[in-house]
């Protein structure tokens, strides 16, 4: 028979472990853990007076009274990668996570500066990306507000950047899809950020666990807009399309959730003639497919929606432009083909298009709407297709005020396919 003070021994490693194992997490296959949940070995504090500790298998960030922001940061650099990490913050505190920031002596005394995915208890801009330390501001122009964010709660992020792309996810829910400046670093340190506040101020804490990375390599022919790290209004952008059948009903059903998304953020800077206080539109694509059929979901961000245009394509509305056998010819084949759809549903196309080949949805959300299409084509998987997304922005003037393209930064693809990007039918 074990004694008492053996028995309560052993209760205690098994409460231990069972605290520990509540916490720590073991890395999902092919991601190496940055925290061990016992120390913060591999990491170093840079600016700011804030405390960094290790609690039940966490590390926690405590405000320092009238301190600057404080960033508990990565010895080690990153490029391309994927990041996992869980978080929780005072809701009276706003905090965030550095990626590929760098902290240099000839930089306002190593202040640290560089790309942050935010994190903020009261606000609904969390997982959108901003210049910490640069003065440059939101690099997420346009910010959407969403639910995704749970206050006074554990919410697990996921930050996918390759190339001059960062995608950001809150919870398992898409938050931010867009290209980042070549002014911003592409290469440096994970930071978790404490932010600083005023005197008689907090304190405030924030808490991080289970922060896992996979670094990523960028093969030979990878998508343009996950490894051009030039001028991201120059090159040939490349996509792809998931295998699968959504319903096409201008919902976002679960079938889209791991399909990548693509970005129409070029401006068509001759056609923009928006005054200040008007906002180009854009959209986040995503496109599946099956047998006969190529399925495209345009996510559109536009907070003021216009269809009262006499000309179509003047309204606000999404068109895709499809180059089934990737001539680029110019003027169009007989292949090719101009689809529209307005934001009121309105299905318009191009002088060629055959019509009967296009059925779409639309639906209207907060801050923009939503357009589904299914369009009839030639599949099969390790296709490639030209493919172009445009979308248009009346904003509330009675005329085209901006254009957003995906691939082509000009207005030539109505009459000519010689400057859509490519998408790839994949299983």
């Amino acid at each position: 028979m074990k004694s008492l003070t053996a028995s309560l021994a052993i209760a205690m490693i098994a409460m231990t472990v069972l605290i520990t194992s509540s916490f720590a997490q073991d890395a999902p296959e092919g991601f190496t853990s940055l925290f061990d949940g016992k120390s913060v070995d591999g990491w170093e504090q840079k600016n700011g007076t804030a405390t960094y500790e290790v609690v039940d298998g966490t590390v926690k960030g405590t405000t320092a009274e009238g301190s600057p922001n404080s960033f508990l940061c990565t010895t080690k650099e990153f490029g391309d990668f994927e990041l996992h990490f869980e978080v929780k913050c005072d809701p009276e505190l706003n905090s965030g996570v550095q990626i590929r920031s760098v902290s240099k002596p000839d930089y306002k005394k190593g202040r640290v500066h560089g790309p942050q995915v935010e994190i903020a208890g009261l606000t609904k801009v969390s997982g959108f990306v901003y210049s910490e330390g640069t003065g440059r501001g939101w690099i997420s122009q346009t910010r959407t507000e969403h639910s995704n964010y749970k206050k006074d709660d554990w919410n697990k992020y996921r930050v996918v950047a390759q190339g001059n792309r960062v995608q950001t996810w809150i919870n398992g829910e898409s938050v931010e899809d867009l290209e980042i400046p070549a002014v911003e670093p592409v290469k440096g340190f994970i930071g978790l950020q404490v932010h600083g506040i005023g005197k008689k101020a907090g304190p405030f804490s924030v808490q991080w666990k289970n922060i896992f990375i996979k670094e990523l390599v960028a093969e030979a022919g990878a998508a343009a807009e996950e490894t051009d790290k030039s001028n991201a209004k120059e090159g040939t952008r490349e996509g792809k399309a998931m295998h699968g059948t959504p319903v096409v009903d201008g919902k976002i059903d679960d079938i889209w959730k791991d399909v990548p998304a693509l970005m129409t953020n070029r401006d068509v800077e001759i056609e923009n003639t928006l005054e200040e206080g008007q906002k180009l539109a854009t959209a986040s694509v995503k496109c599946l497919w099956d047998d006969g059929h190529l399925y495209c979901l345009a996510e559109v961000k536009d907070d003021k929606i216009g269809t009262e245009s006499f000309d179509d394509w003047a309204q606000d509305s999404v068109e895709f432009f499809v180059d089934e056998n990737m001539s680029k010819s110019s003027p169009y084949d007989d292949d090719d083909a101009q689809y529209r759809t307005s934001a009121a549903g309105a299905e318009t196309y191009g002088a060629s298009t055959d019509g009967e080949n296009y059925t779409s949805k639309v639906t209207k959300v907060d801050g923009g709407y939503i357009v589904e299409a299914c369009i009839k084509l030639k599949t099969e998987v390790g296709k490639k297709i030209g493919f172009d997304v445009q979308v248009n922005n009346d904003p509330g003037t009675g005329f085209r005020g901006s254009i957003a393209k995906w691939n082509d930064a000009t207005n030539n693809t109505w009459e000519s396919m010689s400057g859509v990007g490519v998408l790839e039918l994949v299983k």
